[in-house]
């Protein structure tokens, strides 16, 4: 409505003019009902006062019949402003005079009711008797004029209405007047209040008096001022919100960066067990695709159920049913894919009950399960589960620092089973691995406080103890064999006895490094052995050690900082297919770089012996046939390569399983890889050969026999064992143009190699003449110097011989020997 948007001086002035014209209009009204109704008493009055001398002055004339005396007295009676007319009735009711009215004209009606001044004739029409002593002697009617007492009234009305309006006029005035001075405070706090509005805080109203407005102004000026500190206080408070808003948000964002960086599935749930947050992994890790926040967790771990073998299904229903008293709670859950997920639980402790939820973490622990397993492997003996040779190489070590400063020496002791390799051969691995543990399990159980027993390999043992004089290591080494020697085993109804030989060194006595001492335990322990075993015997640092012994012991520790350092090479030398020269593979052959001149190659005739003999070639097997399917895996697909098994690795239970692995880790075809063993090996110990030819081939390798023909019996052994192929030894190649006896040999070899449908290979091919006797006799494959040296990349076709052959003899390969070099 308009009126809402008058401004309160205006509302005031308009209400209190509004009310003095409704009172100056009542006062009016009254006055005027007053004033008439006084006129009227007052016509009345002297409308009697009239009719009563006119009832005395007509009385006589009307009894004696005078009717001119009448006529005369009714017009001098009668005045136009004051009287409108006269008539005069005898008691006959005989019109006897008139004044002012015509006779011929009948009379109006007589009024008998209220005076009404407002008629239009203005006139009042009256009649009176005239009577003398009572008899009635006639009537006189007469017309009274209203004409003064209306004008009376109007004069009366009009200066009512000029005083009035002069009387509202000057109460407006004081009004405005009035209400400016009422409402000018109220203005100027209006004013005022849209500043503050508008945000300007620092406004003051004028206090000039003590009434209700200048208290008003004051409060104001004391609110105003209030709320500006308010206002100060509240943008300073919403500075320090947004600051903590914004780190809020930055650090929610970094937490959920690292939640979701972390290799961990994470699920928060509150205390009422639905989702409140859960990172990618946990939704990959499960395949939950669309967990949203919100989700109740007896809706997510029926899904988790049915991705977990049956014995953890109930450890994943326990995230329902776990009190959230209980601070943690690890569980290692088992997938159906075979994953190892381990799962804890934090209790959140938050709001005012304490409750604020709980955290799930799940963790896959498969690699790191078997990254632990591999390291525990590398560093102890799975069938014994001793420590293992790197173990007790690190062990030594770290006693070795501790032995200069806290401890008085130490003993190494070398434990060599003796005739094992016989009872292993006649009663079968199965036993012997049981001798094994058997003699692991008392060794360990006969450990005092601070030694350690160790599986070197093979059937040799090793024991380190505290001590440095040569009688602590003959206590040692008496009590040592009498834990041997009270073992015994069952065979075929017989009891059978293991002996041992031992060597002892002593630090710092015999030697101040790790490598000294073992070399040391190492000669003492064959030393031990040629005195005629079941003993044992102490280093001695004497000119009575032979020169092998000293040049093995020089070896071991060479072979090992190879290993350590990475000091292992490899080279590839081509292998052709003799029906159209074409590379059909390239054999994998192993170097040394010397450790006192890295331009210096050793070639493996220098060191595979001496690591046969220390255990190390195991893990120089793994290493060399590790990087030969890497470099398949980062070859064409029709390269091939062929690898040399050393003997001691016939008896490696776990190798197999490694190749397998490392095959299927690489996505390298097993028929990308051959692999030799020499015929010497392979018959020396057929009981492992056979089993392990068989295993490898089952992989899908192909196996050759090389050196082939050097045995005494190489036609008998080429039918007991089951290979692809043979390898026919280079010392009947190479003489094969001058020889008739090596020809016959090789024709022999080849005819029966092809008659049991098997690949043959001829190597130390060095000139054309060998080559083109060879095609002769219909060799499958040749190998040797005249078509390609070994070299550190593998030629992909004969084009490339000129650049490998310069490769290759840019390195100087220390050999005794051409057959050492070839034979590697």
């Amino acid at each position: 409505m308009r009126f809402n948007r008058w401004s309160l001086r205006r509302k005031l002035i308009v209400a209190c003019v509004a009310v003095e014209i409704l009172a100056i209009v009542l006062i009016w009204a009254g006055a005027s009902r007053l004033m008439q109704q006084a006129l009227k008493d007052q016509a009345t009055a002297q409308s009697q006062e009239v009719l009563g001398l006119l009832e005395q002055t007509l009385a006589t004339p009307l009894a004696q019949r005078d009717y001119a005396t009448v006529q005369r007295t009714l017009e001098l009676v009668r005045q136009p402003q004051a009287l409108h007319y006269l008539v005069l009735f005898d008691h006959r009711d005989r019109q006897v005079a008139s004044a002012g009215w015509d006779p011929q004209r009948s009379l109006p009606p007589r009024d008998t009711g209220p005076i009404d001044l407002d008629r239009a004739d203005q006139t009042l029409h009256l009649e009176t008797p005239i009577a003398i002593a009572g008899q009635a002697m006639g009537r006189l009617e007469l017309g009274l004029s209203t004409q003064r007492l209306r004008q009376a009234r109007d004069d009366f009305l009009i200066s009512g209405l000029w005083i009035g309006a002069l009387a509202l006029a000057l109460s407006v005035l004081l009004l405005i007047v009035v209400a400016s001075a009422l409402t000018r405070n109220l203005a100027m706090l209006s004013r005022a209040s849209r500043q503050v509005v508008a945000g300007q805080f620092n406004v003051a109203l004028p206090v000039h008096t003590r009434d209700e407005a200048g208290r008003l102004a004051a409060a104001f000026n004391t609110m105003a001022a209030t709320i500006q500190e308010r206002v100060v206080a509240l943008e300073h408070s919403e500075q320090q919100q947004a600051l903590l808003l914004d780190s809020a948000r930055q650090e929610r964002v970094r937490l959920t960066t690292l939640l979701g960086a972390l290799q961990i599935g994470i699920l928060f749930v509150d205390a009422g067990q639905q989702v409140v947050y859960a990172n990618d992994l946990f939704s990959r890790m499960w395949a939950l695709n669309g967990l949203q926040p919100g989700a109740h967790l007896s809706e997510i771990v029926p899904l988790l159920t049915r991705q977990v073998q049956g014995g953890s299904i109930a450890l994943v229903e326990t995230m329902l049913g776990v009190s959230t008293e209980q601070p943690f709670v690890d569980r290692e859950i088992v997938a159906r894919d075979g994953r190892l997920i381990e799962q804890r639980m934090q209790v959140v402790v938050a709001g005012p009950d304490g409750h604020g939820g709980r955290i799930w973490l799940h963790e896959d622990v498969t690699v790191s399960r078997q990254t632990e397993q591999r390291a525990r492997l590398a560093l102890y003996d799975p069938l014994t589960d001793l420590m293992n040779r790197r173990g007790l190489y690190d062990t030594l070590e770290k006693r070795l620092v501790q032995a200069g400063t806290a401890s008085p020496g130490l003993v190494l002791v070398f434990i060599d089973l003796d005739e094992f390799k016989h009872v292993n051969d006649l009663a079968g691995h199965r036993v012997g691995d049981q001798i094994l543990v058997s003699v692991a399990k008392a060794l360990a159980q006969a450990m005092q406080p601070g030694e350690t027993v160790a599986r070197l390999g093979g059937d040799e043992f090793a024991v380190l103890s505290p001590g440095a004089s040569a009688k602590d290591a003959q206590a040692l080494a008496l009590r040592l064999t009498e834990v041997v020697a009270a073992l015994h085993f069952d065979l075929d109804a017989q009891s059978l006895a293991v002996g041992c030989s031992m060597g002892l060194a002593l630090y710092p006595a015999h030697a101040r490094s790790a490598d000294d001492l073992i070399a040391c335990a190492d000669t003492a322990m064959y030393q031990a052995k040629l005195n005629g075993k079941n003993g044992w015997c102490l280093f001695r640092d004497d000119a009575a050690h032979s020169r092998a012994e000293t040049e093995r012991v020089v070896w071991n520790g060479r072979i090992y900082r190879a290993l350590r350092d990475q000091r292992l090479q490899m080279h590839y030398q081509p292998v052709l297919r003799m029906s159209d020269m074409g590379i059909a593979y390239h054999e994998a052959l192993l170097r040394m770089v010397d450790e006192d001149d890295a331009t210096q190659l050793i070639a493996p005739a220098e060191f595979v012996q001496h690591a046969e003999r220390s255990g190390k070639i195991r893990e120089i097997d793994r290493w060399v046939f590790e990087n030969c399917i890497d470099m398949l895996a980062r070859s064409r697909p029709s390269v091939r390569i062929s690898v040399n098994l050393s003997p001691r690795s016939l008896d490696d239970a776990g190798f197999v399983g490694f190749l397998r692995d490392a095959l299927q880790r690489y996505n390298v075809d097993p028929r990308r890889l051959h692999i030799e063993l020499t015929e010497t090996a392979a018959m020396g110990d057929l009981a492992a050969a056979r089993p392990m030819i068989a295993a490898l081939r089952s992989v899908g390798c192909a196996v050759h026999l090389d050196d082939f023909g050097s045995g005494f019996s190489s036609f008998a052994h080429l039918k007991l064992l089951e290979v692809d192929g043979i390898k026919i030894d280079g010392n009947f190649v190479r003489n094969l143009t001058s020889d008739s006896s090596n020809r016959l040999v090789v024709s022999s070899l080849i005819e029966i190699a092809r008659s049991m449908n098997k690949s043959t290979v001829a190597e130390c091919v060095e000139d054309a003449a060998t080559l083109e006797a060879l095609r002769e006799l219909g060799v499958d494959h040749v190998q040797g110097f005249h078509l390609g040296r070994p070299a550190t990349v593998m030629m992909e076709s004969r084009a490339q011989e000129p650049q490998i052959r310069l490769a290759a003899e840019d390195g100087n390969i220390l050999a005794r020997s051409r057959a050492n070099e070839s034979q590697a």
